[in-house]
């Protein structure tokens, strides 16, 4: 669980060298970094915890909900 701020750096530095992968003719490793960024993005929307305890009611683990 990182603080919001750590997640908006780590994106940064992410997608930064997501584009240096680009211009350096690497496509599919820039294409997946920017993808990995998503998931930082998308964390940075939504809690861990709260993701974690509506994956554990889709498995219908009510006590570990």
């Amino acid at each position: 669980m990182f603080n919001k701020n750590i997640k908006l750096v780590i994106t940064a530095l992410i997608i930064a060298y997501a584009i240096y992968q680009f211009v350096e003719g690497y496509i599919g490793n820039g294409i997946f970094l920017v993808l990995l960024s998503l998931i930082f993005v998308f964390l940075y929307f939504r809690n861990e915890i709260i993701l974690l305890a509506f994956l554990r009611m889709r498995k219908q683990d009510m006590p570990g909900t």
